[in-house]
């Protein structure tokens, strides 16, 4: 029995050796290299006429490694918005808004603030099931921003949340007749 306990410590022991070269392999890219990584997949990722699930996590881990690498890096926020919309894309809707939330948080100067702080919202309005936390979003936008498009959608939204879709075309439908 002690034979196989020792077989099996050095083993783990050989496993988890390979698994920190792997880690080390992976931080050694450069950021040029990542660069060409991450041009290369959004090639192949965007020339399918369907999104492919595997392709589009290589992806997203890509974007997420550099922005782990060069978090100050001006392409940081912009490779997050990408992860965040690939997350989306796929379905990973928790992630998405952990992405975007990043975006708020850590790029406040990011030209797609305002989507970025929409997007969560969204998020958590259609797919995440939290209209409490929705309408603070929807309401920090109108208070930050209350002259844009976004103001104004997330006032409609803060309107029809907690309303389902029958309940909004029938209220659609009710105001229509009136004209």
């Amino acid at each position: 029995m002690k034979k196989y306990i020792l077989i099996f410590s050095v083993v783990a022991i050989f496993y988890s050796c390979g698994n920190d070269e792997k880690v080390a392999e992976k931080t050694v890219a450069t950021r040029a290299e990542l660069l060409n990584i991450i041009k290369s997949q959004e090639k192949d990722l965007y020339a399918a006429m369907e999104i492919d699930n595997v392709k589009a996590n290589i992806a997203l881990a890509n974007y997420l490694d550099f922005v782990e690498a060069y978090p100050n890096d001006t392409l940081a926020p912009v490779f997050l918005f990408k992860a965040a919309e690939i997350a989306t894309a796929t379905g990973q809707y928790p992630q998405a808004y952990e992405y975007y939330e990043k975006i708020t948080k850590n790029y406040p100067a990011y030209k797609m603030i305002q989507e970025s702080l929409y997007l969560q919202a969204y998020l958590l309005d259609n797919f995440l099931n939290n209209d409490e936390k929705a309408k603070s979003v929807y309401e920090e936008i109108i208070q930050k921003y209350p002259d844009s498009n976004f103001a104004k959608d997330s006032k409609d939204a803060i309107y029809n949340l907690g309303k389902t879709d029958e309940q909004i075309i029938k209220e659609f439908q009710k105001k229509n007749e009136g004209k």
